[in-house]
Order: C-alpha cells, then structure tokens, then sequence
C-alpha cells in the first residue's frame, strides 16, 4: 500500500491515492506527496539571484501578517519586496483553520448579528486583563497602551477585511458551524460578550481550505500585482541610517545581501516555538510541539532587541494540547490536538483524575497543563492523558488521535481491552520517554483512580450533568467541540447532553498529551499604527510589526475563532497603510 504525506501537517496516510483533503488539517489533495518523498510544495516564491536590492517596502515574513501588510503597500501603490526564510510561503498559517477573528464586521451586520464597539472592548479586555478590567473606567482599567491597541484594532479590522475584498485580495465569508449558526466567541459565557455571534471570518477561496486557501489567495494576487517574493532567504540584522531602519541585511541561500527600503521594514514573522533556548527561559513550564512551523525561531526578538526595541509579553503563547511523543519523535511535526474529540473521552491527570472540562477552547485548556502542585514541587499535569473507546475512535476518526480506519495505528496511541491494561501501558509508555519528561510517572492510585473516573463520568453522561466541570453547559461545548461525525446518525436519540457518552466499549485508547503553541506571542511592542517602540515607547523610525513576533495585542488570551490571525492580519494591514504613506526615501548604499 502506498503512503502519502501532507506537507502542511505531516499526516500520514495509506492508500493508493490521497485523500480528498487531509483529515487532520484540511487541505486539498494537492498538498500530498508520496512519503518520504522531497516535496516541490506549492507555494514557493524566486530563489535570490544576487545583489543589493532597493524597493519602497520590504516585508520579512510571508504568513497572514505578512501578506496583509505586502498586499495593502502594493495597493497603495508602492513597490513590495517579500522574504521568506524557508523554502515555502504561508508560515503557520498553513497549518491553520485559516480564519480571522474580526469583531463589528460588515458580513456579520448583514447577516443580522448585531455587534458594538463598546461590546467587543469589554470584552477583549475582560479576557485579556481580567486583573485589572474595571468596567466603570473609560479604559475599561487598561493602561493607555493596551487600550491604544485594542482600540487600534477594533477600527482597523473590519476595514482591513472590506479592504482586502475590495482589491479581490480576500473575499471574507461568514463563519457558520454544524449547527448552521455563526461561531460563537471562546468565552460566550461571560457578561461583556452578550452571546455576540458572527466574528469569525472565512477566506472563500476555491484553491483550499482553510490556512491553506487563505494563502493561496494572498500569493495568487502577489504575483498578479508584482510582489516580489524571495523564498530561502533569512533577514539577519536591519541596516540603520541616521537612526532610521532603511532596509535589512539577510543571507539568501549562502550568500549575505541587502534589501534596501524607501519607505520602511515590516515585520511579520512568526514566534520562537522552534527556539529552544527561547523556549526554556520564556515560557510559564514544559512545551511539547505544537502547530508552529520550524523556522519559528524568534529572529525579531534578536534583530529589534539589538536595535533597542522594547520587548513584551515574552511568556506569551496561543496554546493548545499536544501529542507529546509525536513531538519528541518529530519535533518539527503538526503535533497539536486543537478538540478533545467525540462524546466518550475524557482527560485524566497522574492520579487517573479528570482536571478541565474537555470541552472548553485550546488556549484555556492548555494552560492547564501549568498548574503546580507545592507539596510535591512538580507541574501536576505536565501530562496528562486522553482516554476514549472503541465508539469514539471509530465515530471521530481522522481527528487527532484517532487514525482514519484502515490506516496504520500511529505510534503515539496506546491501546488495550480494559482500563487495567492501559493503564500498565500508559506506564510503560512513560518510561520509554522518562529521559525526556524529568521521568514524570503516574501516581501509584491511577489505576484505581481511573477506574473511577470512568464510572463517574459515565453517570454523568446518563443524567446529562457534569457537577465537576460543568461539560455541555456552554454554547462553545456544543457547537465548537463537538463535529458530527460523518456518515452516522449523532447523537443518541436518548441523550441529555450531546457532549457525553458512556465510555464503556472496549478496546480503550489513549494519548499522551502535553501544552504545546499554536505558536508563541511575544516579542518586540508595537503601537496602535504598528510601530516598534523603544524602551522609551518612542516610535522606531522605519519599523513596523505585526504577528506572532510581537508583543501580541490579545496578551496569551484567544477572544474567539481566528483571534491569532484577525489581530495579525489587522496590524499588518495597518502596517502596510502606514509605511506606504510615508515619503520615499533613496536609502543609498
């Protein structure tokens, strides 16, 4: 049987042709070359030819941040030069769901979901600051740089997506669920939200889904309009005239160069997911993967910081749960597990005990794995583990960890007839990797335990009521977590809630999981306008950022569907207007 790889998410799959569009992330058939195979990715840009190079705008990047801001200064009618440090296009978004997450937008409006400026700023700064939220203060208790963000934001978002439409860059589209209602926010259950529907905004892009069709648009009207884009090419220290940024030196290939810039330098390049030292001293505790791509390695954080930028939010991160050993066997794979899949599955800590409520958003749930335990000086879910049955695998399968029936049972799952055995296997596991995870082990209670749990749950999921967690009490449980299987008549007509089923058909499953980012959010600080600033808050002159490599405007909070790439987009947009109205400068040699 042959196998083929997808090369945005490295999901493997058997068959004598690839899928349709890959289970695990979504993208077309296109995507997959046969495995182990080098892949000609779509995508790619010019390798460089040699020589300095002068343009109006130089953008460094070439993910969603980074085309928004390439895209805008081309419309605006100057000169734009992209370059990507790796050999493709896209950056993690790629590997996204591809939306974007834009409050008070114009589709939302038309389809009659209403929304307020007021609403959306109490609630982006009750998520993200809830310490210092005071919803009497002109400024919601913010300081008067959150607030300049957040504002920034809010009336540059929906204009970013009207804009992009206008110039057939991005044709948004609304964001409907399985339920055939708009996606609600990440924490619908929160006063300031007031239940708000329709922020979550869709590329609708015939070439692919998701991160991937968003892409493919941007770049398609790239090399229509005459971006130039360099790909292999890694931005290595910015070139400074006078105190302004006027362009960057880089090394394409081998070979060291310089792109000059009339008009500014725009960054918008990813975090440092893929730096470990990075990893190690910035992040709240241990990190297995994530859905970042490899050449996430922070290079802003070094090139501003030596320039004086002021740097923020460094223990920053969009989160999510991640199959630990996948990410010790291939680090540079897609390891995340975005949903808990199905109705029969829950998470169980070393004690075999359940600790979050399954269903709750990635980035909430993935802090969890944070939790110190002072009496025994250790991160008491550092891992953790995802149990499910034979039901669950096969109703959900495809969705991560579950293989697609027929295909080779990946090596990360482990699978036993009764809970005894896989809990001895669970133990097992860890032992293979203990010198990997501080030889983290489960406590001697965990079988009993988790015995238990089982059985409590599964009364829980025949009254429907989940005392502990509260699972399937919330809008985002229902509509967010739980995908309908395909194919098969969900849920039970005698269920009391759709989130829960008995887990009680054997073989059992589990899953090692770990916190890993979608990518981290910190870096240098930007300004409403997308300026870098100094330690001083003074302007940068020439320097623009937006994206995973700033300090991110959302803190490590996720308001909603696409609040990574909405903000991202917004301030490259904001970016690209800025620097494009700024007077061409001949940098000289």
């Amino acid at each position: 049987m042959k196998k083929w790889k997808c090369t945005v998410c490295g999901y493997i799959h058997e068959g004598e042709e690839p899928p349709e569009n890959c289970p695990r992330c979504g993208s077309p058939k296109e995507v997959f070359v046969p495995y182990d195979e080098r892949p000609e990715s779509p995508g790619t840009g010019i390798h460089y030819a040699g020589g300095d190079t002068i343009t109006d705008v130089l953008v460094v990047g070439s993910g969603a941040a980074a085309f928004a801001a390439a895209v805008t200064a081309r419309s605006k009618g100057s000169e734009v030069v992209m370059i990507e440090k790796a050999s493709k296009v896209g950056g993690t978004t790629r590997r996204s769901g591809g939306g974007y997450w834009v409050p008070g937008n114009h589709i939302q409006k038309t389809a009659g979901y209403k929304d307020s400026k007021d609403d959306a700023l109490r609630y982006m700064a009750r998520y993200s600051y809830p310490n210092s939220y005071d919803p009497k203060d002109d400024r919601y208790g913010l300081t008067a740089h959150q607030f300049d963000l957040l504002n920034s934001f809010y009336d540059n978002a929906s204009e970013m997506v009207e804009h992009l439409g206008s110039i057939g860059a991005v044709n948004s589209v609304l964001g409907v669920g399985w339920n055939g209602k708009a996606y609600c926010d990440y924490a619908e259950f929160l006063p300031e939200n007031k239940g708000i529907r329709g922020r979550l905004l869709f590329s609708e892009n015939d070439k692919g889904k998701m991160g991937f069709g968003l892409i493919a648009g941007f770049k398609d009207w790239a090399d229509a309009n005459g971006i130039t884009i360099v790909t292999d090419c890694r931005a290595t220290d910015l070139i400074k005239k006078n105190g302004e940024v006027v362009g960057m030196e880089a090394v394409a290939g081998k070979e060291r160069t310089r792109f000059y810039a009339r008009q500014g330098v725009i960054f918008g390049t990813g975090g440092y997911s893929h730096n470990r030292e990075f990893m190690q001293n910035f992040q709240p505790g241990p990190i297995y993967g994530g859905c970042a791509v490899p050449t996430n390695t922070g290079d802003f954080i070094s090139i501003a910081g030596r320039a004086g930028a002021k740097i923020g939010n460094t223990r920053g991160a969009f989160r999510a749960d991640s199959l630990a050993e996948l990410y010790l066997e291939d680090p540079d794979n897609l390891t995340t597990v975005f949903f808990i899949p199905g109705d029969g599955s829950i998470l169980v800590n070393k004690y075999g005990k359940r600790y979050v409520n399954e269903k709750r958003n990635y980035n909430d749930r993935g802090k969890r794995h944070f939790d110190w335990d002072s009496e025994k000086a250790e991160y008491r879910n550092m891992l953790t583990f995802l149990i499910a049955d034979e039901r669950t695998a096969t109703m959900w399968q495809g969705h991560p960890p579950f293989p697609v029936k027929g295909d080779a049972s990946p090596s990360y799952l482990i699978v036993a007839d009764g809970l005894d055995a896989l809990a001895d296997r669970i133990s097992d596991r860890l032992k293979k990797i203990a010198g990997s995870t501080g030889s983290f082990s489960l406590d001697p209670s965990f079988k009993k335990n988790l015995k238990e749990t089982v059985k409590r749950f599964n009364e829980y999921a025949k009254d429907g009521k989940d005392p502990d967690f509260g699972r399937g009490d919330f809008d985002y449980d229902k509509e967010w977590s739980m995908m309908p299987p395909a194919g098969i008549e969900w849920p039970d007509k005698s269920s009391k809630n759709i989130t829960m089923h008995p887990i009680d058909k054997p073989p059992y499953y589990a899953a090692i999981i770990g916190s890993g980012t979608l990518d981290t959010n910190g870096g240098p600080v930007i300004d409403g306008k997308a300026r870098v600033l100094d330690w001083s808050d003074r302007p940068i002159d020439g320097l623009y950022g937006a994206g995973n490599c700033i300090a991110s405007p959302t803190a490590d909070t996720y308001w909603g569907g696409g609040s990574t790439i909405g903000p991202a987009m917004t301030f490259g947009y904001v970016a690209g207007k800025q620097v494009s109205s700024r007077e061409k400068k001949e940098p000289g040699a």
